[in-house]
């Protein structure tokens, strides 16, 4: 693990629907080569964390910093431009992370088309890319031109989640990234989010499965109405210590991961 965290959160604020506060002075760290697991009682502020630290979703208060950089407030364009490296995997894969009317080879050039500065795509080089990581992410397809809503829900998973492990970031965000995939897919997915532990990337992990959670994560925050509830060691506690926290009720003493 990191000595120094890549991400640093901080009493951070946000909105949710009906302007209701979603977030309420969270805190917490993710360091490089850990996996940082989320676990929460859905609505407690899940998808506010991911679209407000990726640049998404407005704070209204708070401190973001990534590799030391305050990215608070900035669009994912500025935080790209700055020169800070995160990859986001969200939710709704169809919605904010992939067009399902484009090809593989499109997708996939999506990310390089925000990078570039001029006006001209080198299409030969985002087939060559497509290439790459249809093989290396297992992805199967007749071919990269081939219209990404027509895969299976696990291919698409692996072409988005291949894009952004692609980018080699220092952070990877990532909510539910095996809801509705089959159990063969689902593991592809869980050694990919290994591999990147590995390569000493900072991984946030939003789950829904709290045996995945506590198997996977090295720790485990768990979060109550937009607040952090505790930070455990997966190790030490019980399905039961997490459901309880989940609901709110108090942390249990002497069980903290601490950072």
């Amino acid at each position: 693990r990191s000595e120094k965290p890549v991400l640093e959160v901080e009493d951070l604020g946000a909105m949710g629907a009906h302007e209701m506060p979603a977030l309420n002075g969270m805190s917490f760290q993710v360091y490089g080569g850990e996996i940082l697991g989320v676990a929460g009682i859905a609505g407690s502020g899940q998808k506010e964390i991911c679209e407000t630290i990726a640049g998404l979703h407005a704070a209204t208060g708070g401190s973001i910093r990534l590799e030391g950089e305050e990215i608070l407030g900035m669009s994912p364009i500025e935080i790209l431009k700055k020169g800070v490296s995160m990859s986001f995997v969200p939710e709704d894969r169809l919605g904010m992370g992939l067009v399902g009317g484009m090809d593989i080879i499109s997708n996939i050039m999506l990310r390089t088309f925000q990078k570039s500065s001029g006006i001209f795509l080198d299409k030969a080089g985002g087939q060559a890319k497509a290439e790459e990581i249809v093989e290396r992410f297992d992805v199967s397809t007749p071919s990269v031109k081939h219209i990404l809503r027509k895969l299976s829900g696990g291919n698409i998973q692996k072409v988005l989640l291949g894009r952004e492990v692609d980018l080699n970031p220092s952070l990877l965000i990532t909510a539910y990234p095996v809801r509705g995939l089959d159990i063969g897919a689902s593991y592809h997915v869980y050694d990919i989010l290994n591999q990147q532990k590995e390569r000493r990337v900072a991984v946030l992990l939003i789950g829904e499965d709290l045996d995945v959670l506590l198997s996977l994560c090295d720790r485990l925050m768990v979060i109550h109405d937009g607040k952090v509830m505790d930070i455990v060691d997966p190790r030490q506690v019980t399905k039961e210590d997490v459901g309880l926290l989940m609901l709110g009720q108090k942390p249990v003493k002497g069980k903290e991961a601490t950072a």
